[in-house]
């Protein structure tokens, strides 16, 4: 199948042979006759200008140094329509005989070959690159999930000829919004600032990649090629939710935050007091019976306080595969997960429980004591291990930039996450059905839904024949811009239909375990019958 290049590189030559080969048979038609030399005179221009650019050196590293052909390909979509519609109208004159089809074609011919020469000339190869400056931004660089984020792009030394303009085009995230960006032959050299909202932020370790820049004339017939600059690296923090039922996971017993008192002689004080030691409360000494007894003592507590209770909170995060979906629900669903994840850990924390975050994820120097990468990482490459982190009460900065790293991984199974001692394990999962846990004791089990927690994908563009589906005027219009928007979204449908047979959740597997569900911006778990 022949690509898109290399059509409109042939246009540049074939619709203007079929042109001059039919109509100069026709005897009747004298304005063609008369202005052949003219069209022919403007093609060669253009040819030899285009021929100079092909064998031109290229001194920038802007610009792809692999292949000469993309220097040919300077016709836009308009242009190529153009190009054929003038040498049809051309071929319809000579073979009728009327004046004002030849007059459409001769003119239309004419202006792509003018704006293809003065673009190949005035804006082709390296130059306007050559002492440019491009900076991009996502400001804020460390945001909150939900926060507004902005892109900054300044450009500074980028020359744009008369009759010209800059455009540029990116995207910060996968399934972000599209910027686009226009900038007039005012602007050439000058210091340039352009800006564009991008919405709330999503979860997560941002790598932009950069911006898609080329110089088009200002009828939209021909253009530069792309040079891509400006990546910009972000990250997004999660955000962090109340979340009920969190003292279900601690169970009754001794995990629970009652105090048992002690038994009092009826010859006791209200307290007991002793010598003080080293590593004693200073807030509990007694100063009066200090200086009576010219020693330091101390009060002793009149309850005894319960054991500290220590939960391995794990967050199951393997599920290869993802990046080739096109759907959006991956992502939203291990953005919950998270948010589920750290939201349980900062409720325990806050009421005495050591909490210890266990995930995996990609990182060098952040390897779990005993653990070694798995088999197959490159060598040099950071590898997926297992990561542990302390939840404090006080201070979550640390658990919230690990939280900001997960992504999906393929690597380390649930299984290489979980203790073999006795300690109290939560694991906050999405999976299908629960892992075997008879070789790890005391596993609880937090479902995450992909039904409560994703949305649903867009829906198609609609049209009818009488009304556009985008506003008038917009190239979002054209047939086969409307087929691969169409194409996409059925893309993104099919995905989203593998996807949920691999999320889909057993219930009866689960039973007595509990379940996390979105409740007006709070996170409610409750127990699953």
């Amino acid at each position: 199948m022949i690509g898109r290049r290399p059509l409109r590189i042939a246009t540049l030559i074939v619709p203007s042979i079929v042109a001059a080969a039919i109509t100069m048979r026709s005897n009747h038609e004298h304005l063609l006759h008369a202005a052949f030399p003219a069209l022919v005179a403007l093609w060669a221009m253009m040819a030899g200008a285009l021929a100079l650019r092909f064998v031109e050196p290229v001194r920038s590293g802007a610009l792809d140094r692999r292949s000469r052909w993309h220097r040919l390909d300077v016709l836009t979509s308009t242009g190529t329509a153009m190009m054929w519609m003038g040498a049809g109208a051309l071929v319809a004159g000579g073979l009728t005989g009327w004046a004002s089809l030849s007059v459409i074609g001769i003119l239309g011919l004419a202006t792509v070959y003018l704006a293809a020469t003065w673009t190949t000339l005035a804006a082709g190869g390296d130059v306007p690159w050559r002492h440019a400056t491009i900076t991009r931004s996502i400001l804020p660089e460390v945001a909150i999930e939900g926060d507004p984020v902005r892109e900054e792009i300044r450009l500074s030394g980028v020359k744009i000829p008369s009759g010209m303009n800059l455009f540029a085009i990116g995207r910060t995230t996968r399934h972000g919004c599209v910027t686009r960006y226009v900038v007039g032959s005012e602007g050439s050299g000058a210091d340039v600032k352009l800006e564009s909202d991008l919405g709330a932020a999503r979860r997560g370790e941002h790598h932009a990649p950069a911006l898609g820049l080329w110089l088009g004339d200002v009828l939209g017939l021909t253009r530069t090629p792309f040079v891509h600059r400006g990546e910009a690296s972000f990250l997004v923090l999660p955000r962090l939710g109340p979340v009920d039922g969190v003292k279900q996971l601690l169970g009754q017993g001794g995990d629970d935050a009652r105090s048992h008192p002690t038994h009092r002689l009826p010859t006791e004080g209200t307290f007991r007091i002793r010598e003080y030691a080293a590593g004693d409360d200073t807030r509990r000494i007694h100063w009066v019976r200090s200086l009576q007894t010219n020693q330091l003592v101390v009060r002793l507590p009149d309850e005894i306080p319960p054991a500290e209770p220590m939960v391995r909170l794990i967050l199951d995060n393997h599920l290869g595969g993802t990046e080739s979906l096109t759907t959006r629900a991956p992502d939203e669903l291990l953005d919950a997960l998270v948010r589920v994840w750290l939201g349980i850990a900062k409720q325990l924390a806050e009421t005495g429980t050591r909490v210890t975050l266990v995930t995996a994820a990609m990182h060098a120097d952040a390897i779990a004591p005993g653990l070694r990468p798995p088999t197959g990482t490159p060598a040099g490459f950071p590898p997926i291990a297992a990561i542990e982190r302390p939840m404090l009460p006080r201070s979550s900065r640390e658990a919230l930039r690990l939280g900001g790293r997960i992504a999906w991984q393929g690597t380390l199974p649930l299984a290489g996450l979980l203790a073999r001692g006795a300690t109290r394990q939560v694991v906050v999962s999405s999976r299908s059905q629960p892992l075997d846990t008879h070789t790890a004791a005391d596993v609880s089990w937090v479902v995450v839904p992909d039904v409560a927690w994703t949305s649903r994908e867009p829906q198609r563009p609609a049209s009818a024949p009488v009304r556009l589906a985008f506003p008038s005027g917009t190239a979002d219009n054209r047939f086969g811009h409307r087929a691969r928007e169409v194409a996409r979204i059925e893309a993104m449908w099919r995905d989203r239909i593998a996807f949920t047979p691999l999320r889909w959740t057993n219930w009866r597997s689960f039973s007595g375990s509990l379940v996390a569900r979105p409740d007006q911006g709070r996170i409610a778990l409750t127990v699953i019958p």
